[in-house]
C-alpha cells in the first residue's frame, strides 16, 4: 500500500485524490459509517477554491453561493465596510455538500478504496499502521482525521491540549435577508461577532462566538436573544430570534492549537490535526485542501512539505489570530487596534486589499502581513498620541498604553500567538516577526 489516510472528511478525500493522480494506491479509512451532519467548515477562500478546482471539482452550481468577501458592521450605527477580495472569490455551502462532492471524487479516482466502518488504532514512524481490522505497511500514513486526531495522539503522547477559545452557536436561518448578497458578514456589537454567510438559495448560517465561560442551559437562550439580536439587521433578527427560541442551534468548540507539527517519520498531517484557529477567520477548509496538495506534490520528503506549508499557511494563520483577538478582545490594547483598523481600512483600499489577500491565502508574503501590521499600529500610535492621558484616571499614562500596546504585538509577533494572551503589563523585548 502507497498511502494509507485516516480520515475521510474534505482534507482525506483531498489528499487521497492528489495522492490518486500522481498514480499512488491509496486506502482511506473512516469511522463513521454514514456522514454526519455537524457544525463545521462551510467557507471556502479563493485559494481553497482554486484548489477544488485543480482536482477536478466545480462549484458552479446551485449548492455553492459564490462571495466577493465580507462586510464589516462594526456596530456603531456607521455603513458597514466592504472588504473585497483583490483576486478570486470564495464559496459558501453546507459542509455536507462539499464532503459528499470530494468522497465521491475520491471514490471515483484509480487506486483509491475507501473503507467505513474502520479506524486507525496505532501507528508507527516506519510506516506500520494497525486499524480496528488488521495490519497496514503502507509507505506514507496521512493523518486526516481532525482536531482530535488519533494519529497526531499516537505520533505525540501527553501533549498538550490546543487552547480554548470560546464556543460557537450554529443557527440555520430559512428565508432570511442578508444585507448585500454575495458577501460573508461580520456583526458586531454582541458579547461576540456574529459572521453570517448563505450556505443556500434560501438559507443563512449565522456563526456566533460567545465567550467563555458560557451560561448554562436554563440560561442560554435568553444570553443568546438579548446579546446578539440588537447587533443583527432587521432582515435576519425575526428569524434568529425564532430559531433560538424553539433551541434550534449547534454547538462547537473553538480551540487554537499553532501549525508547527507536520508528522515524523513516514506518517505526516494534514487539516485540522496539523493546526487550527477560531472559525471567524474560515481558514480550516482552505487550508485542508492546500495541506493535501502539498504534501502529495512533495512526498516522500515530509521536511519539504513542513517547510512549505509553514511557509505558506504562516501570514493567514498570524492573521487569523490577530483578528479574533481584535474583534473579540475588550483590554485597551485590542479596542484600540480594533478602532485603528476600522478607520485606516474605511479610507485606505490598499490596506483593505492587502488584508483580504492575506485572508484568501491568494497573498502568502510576510511582508505583506508585516505591511498591515505596521500600517495599523502606526494609526494606533497617531490615536494614543493625539489623545494623551486617558482622562478618566489619571494614572493611565501614554507610557502605559504604549506597554500595552507593545504586549500585544509581542504576542502576534511570539510563539503563543492564538493562545489567551498572559496577564497584562509583562513587556518582554520585542522581536522581529518570528518564527
Amino acid at each position: 500500500m502507497d498511502v494509507l489516510v485516516a480520515g475521510a472528511g474534505p482534507a482525506g478525500c483531498m489528499t487521497a485524490l492528489a495522492f490518486a493522480r500522481r498514480g499512488a494506491e491509496v486506502l482511506v479509512v473512516e469511522p463513521s459509517p454514514a456522514s454526519t451532519r455537524r457544525l463545521a467548515g462551510e467557507w471556502l477562500h479563493p485559494a481553497g477554491v482554486a484548489a477544488l478546482h485543480r482536482a477536478g471539482i466545480g462549484t458552479d452550481n446551485r449548492e455553492f453561493t459564490a462571495n466577493r468577501g465580507f462586510q464589516l458592521h462594526a456596530g456603531d450605527g456607521h455603513p458597514p465596510l466592504p472588504c473585497p477580495y483583490p483576486d478570486g472569490t470564495a464559496v459558501s455551502m453546507y459542509h455536507h455538500v462539499l464532503a459528499a462532492l470530494l468522497l465521491r471524487a475520491a471514490r471515483a479516482a484509480p487506486g483509491v478504496v475507501l473503507r467505513r466502518g474502520d479506524r486507525v488504532v496505532a501507528v508507527s514512524a516506519d510506516g506500520l499502521a494497525r486499524t480496528a481490522r488488521e495490519e497496514i505497511r503502507a509507505g506514507l500514513i496521512v493523518g486526516a482525521d481532525g482536531r482530535a486526531s488519533t494519529v497526531r495522539r499516537l505520533l505525540r503522547p501527553g501533549e498538550p491540549a490546543p487552547a480554548p477559545l470560546s464556543r460557537i452557536a450554529g443557527l440555520l436561518l430559512h428565508d432570511a435577508r442578508l444585507p448585500h448578497d454575495g458577501y460573508g458578514h461580520v456583526f458586531l456589537g454582541g458579547p461576540g461577532p456574529v459572521l453570517a454567510y448563505r450556505v443556500a438559495p434560501d438559507t443563512v448560517r449565522l456563526c456566533l462566538d460567545v465567550p467563555l465561560p458560557c451560561p448554562g442551559p436554563s440560561g442560554i437562550r435568553g444570553y443568546l436573544k438579548h446579546g446578539y439580536a440588537p447587533a443583527l439587521p432587521d432582515g435576519l433578527r425575526p428569524a434568529f430570534s425564532e430559531a433560538v427560541a424553539v433551541g434550534r442551534v449547534q454547538w462547537a468548540a473553538a480551540f487554537f492549537r499553532k501549525r508547527s507539527f507536520y508528522g515524523r517519520g513516514c506518517c505526516a498531517l494534514v487539516g485540522d490535526a496539523v493546526g487550527h484557529g477560531h472559525p471567524l477567520a474560515a481558514l480550516g477548509m482552505t487550508l485542508a485542501l492546500l495541506d493535501g496538495e502539498c504534501l502529495a506534490r512533495r512526498s516522500p520528503d515530509l521536511t519539504a512539505y513542513a517547510a512549505e506549508r509553514t511557509a505558506r499557511a504562516w501570514p493567514a494563520e498570524r492573521l487569523g489570530a490577530a483578528l479574533h483577538r481584535a474583534l473579540t478582545g475588550n483590554d485597551p490594547a485590542s479596542l484600540l487596534l480594533r478602532r485603528a483598523a476600522f478607520g485606516l481600512w474605511q479610507h485606505d483600499t490598499r490596506q483593505r486589499g492587502l488584508v483580504l489577500g492575506l485572508l484568501g491565502m491568494r497573498d502568502e508574503r510576510r511582508s505583506a502581513f508585516c505591511d498591515v501590521v505596521a500600517h495599523v499600529t502606526a494609526r494606533a500610535l497617531t490615536e494614543l498620541a493625539r489623545a494623551g492621558p486617558c482622562p478618566s484616571d489619571g494614572s493611565v499614562t501614554l507610557l502605559h498604553r504604549l506597554t500595552e500596546l507593545a504586549d500585544w504585538l509581542v504576542w502576534l509577533a511570539g510563539p503563543t500567538v492564538g493562545t489567551p494572551p498572559p496577564p497584562r503589563g509583562r513587556l518582554r523585548a520585542l522581536a522581529v516577526m518570528g518564527p
